[in-house]
């Protein structure tokens, strides 16, 4: 089963960098919903704009926490859960699947605390599963942002030459709109609409400058 740890040991080599593809699915994948020990994160975003962002996140094991409750309430669960982390990061704009992202660790009381009393948050989800060569996180959307699910893998370099299985609707890497620091103050169940518009008028897309896409693999 591939989780965090996996992905912190493969962010070794990128120092604070990220190199992601971002999809929107169907539906939640059955490698997802067969991960034993999903995780629940709360997002607060300090700051947010043009691509920028500052963000404390707390995030613990899903356990016996109410997934119903508002994000606030879920960031003060965490707050006293064990096993629960808190970062704080700082991320610039993506650009071709790269983007730079610092993290650090800070102290969980500190993280689910601005959390509970921020105004823009974003809860979540996250399942992960090895598919073929690749880790891939599920994040399905809790409150404002249900039933949004989206997918992401993560490397130490590039994304090049990606398997992308049927579950993906269409890639969202370089879509603004899917970010979580967007997503935090505009939900997606106020834009879908549009976007489905779009999507009816454009078909899928996916980004043709990193290698070899291959599909249903």
């Amino acid at each position: 089963m591939y989780d965090d740890a996996d992905e912190r040991e493969a962010d070794t080599g990128a120092g604070d960098f990220e190199f992601e593809r971002k999809f929107l699915l169907r539906g939640l994948p059955a490698e997802a919903a067969a991960d034993p020990s999903p995780r629940l994160i709360v997002q607060a975003y300090v700051f947010a704009e043009d691509g920028f962002a500052v963000r404390v996140r707390i995030s613990g094991p899903v356990g016996d926490i109410d997934l119903h409750a508002p994000p606030s309430e879920l960031a003060d669960a965490l707050t006293t859960a064990d096993e629960s982390v808190g970062t704080l990061g700082v991320k610039g704009p993506a650009n071709s699947g790269t983007r730079y992202e610092a993290e650090r660790e800070i102290d969980q009381l500190v993280a689910g605390s601005i959390a509970a009393r921020s105004s823009s948050l974003i809860a979540k989800v996250r399942y992960s599963a090895w598919l073929g060569e690749d880790g891939w996180h599920i994040d399905r959307f809790l409150a404002d942002n249900a039933p949004l699910i989206i997918g992401e893998v993560e490397r130490a370099r590039p994304v090049t030459d990606l398997a992308i299985p049927d579950f993906c609707l269409t890639e969202v890497s370089e879509d603004s709109r899917f970010g979580n620091e967007y997503l935090a103050h505009h939900p997606f169940p106020g834009w879908a609409a549009e976007f489905a518009d779009e999507y009816r008028l454009l078909g899928p897309g996916f980004m043709q400058t990193l290698g070899e896409n291959r599909f249903g693999e």
